[in-house]
């Protein structure tokens, strides 16, 4: 859990939704300083302990908790996803866990149109070639929308062979969000379905998206304004700050540093809204810099 925590950041409690405990304990810890996983041992007392693999005299003591392994859970994932995206309908065919593709459902924009919809866990473009020409000797009728979690292991040559047999190569980072504790569909999602559409020559009828609409950009606009708002007066009141200690003869040093946390809270949103602000918006990680550095706030506010 301790790498999944460090992983997950603030979005843990949404992913410590769809892990499953393992039977097998961890064989190995993440050292705390970066170095080499450490090596777990279990004692005849019933004490564990990890200890260094390099500095054998480095060593922590575990609770069983820390031992435990956890996986995704193919069929919360699943759902997850069915949940979010819209005008997809979950697959009712049992799930491998070993497999790298999952099939997640048929995407039905209308009557007597369903199309398959794979997620491909794939560690490699070479494992990624091999699984997208396996599905195309399986299917013989032509269109799919394929998702892998991110764009990393694409290449010209891949989309160029998915294209060919009209599958839609399709990044999931990109088309879901986080909401909360939950999962969202991203405007990308309508995007990518529509370009789909062209490469299966599909008319969609207006009422395709009467499930559930798509996220408004609005909502997400509001709230980086709010942030932009809120950062601009702090930046005053902190400026005025700054010049309060120099007049003190303190320096120009700020004692205060802005955390997101914080700066949620001036908001009125969660941490995670800030995250999510960020992104939209990469002059609000400018401001947000220059709150924290006294310098900066002399120079420009």
């Amino acid at each position: 859990m301790a790498e999944w925590r460090s992983v997950a950041g603030e979005c843990l409690s949404l992913v410590e939704r769809l892990l499953v405990p393992l039977d097998e304990p961890a064989t190995a810890y993440p050292d705390p300083r970066g170095g080499v996983p450490m090596r777990v041992v279990h004692h005849r007392d019933g004490t564990i302990v990890a200890v260094g693999r390099e500095d054998w005299t480095g060593r922590l003591s575990l609770t069983p908790a820390d031992v435990v392994l956890y996986q995704v859970d193919l069929r919360r994932l699943r759902k997850a996803v069915c949940d979010a995206l819209n005008g997809l309908a979950i697959a009712r065919t049992p799930v491998a866990t070993r497999d790298q593709r999952l099939h997640v459902g048929n995407w039905e924009p209308k009557k007597a149109a369903a199309f398959p919809v794979h997620i491909l866990f794939c560690p490699d473009a070479r494992a990624l070639r091999r699984e997208i020409t396996d599905l195309v000797a399986r299917r013989p009728k032509p269109g799919a929308i394929l998702i892998t979690p991110t764009r990393g292991n694409w290449d010209t040559d891949l989309e160029g062979l998915a294209r060919s047999h009209r599958l839609m190569l399709t990044p999931l980072d990109e088309v879901l969000s986080v909401d909360g504790d939950g999962l969202c569909e991203a405007v990308a999602w309508e995007e990518y379905l529509q370009a789909f559409c062209q490469m299966v020559k599909l008319t969609l009828p207006g009422t395709y998206r009467n499930k559930k609409p798509i996220p408004r950009r609005a909502t997400l606009a509001a709230k980086v304004e709010k942030v932009k708002d809120v950062l601009v007066e702090y930046m005053r009141a902190a400026k005025d700050h700054v010049f309060a200690v120099q007049d003190a003869g303190q320096g120009t040093r700020q004692l205060h540093f802005l955390t997101k946390t914080e700066l949620a809270r001036l908001a009125g949103l969660q941490p995670y809204h800030i995250t999510r602000c960020f992104q939209a918006d990469p002059q609000l990680k400018r401001l947000y810099d220059m709150a924290n550095d006294p310098e900066e706030l002399m120079k420009h506010v």
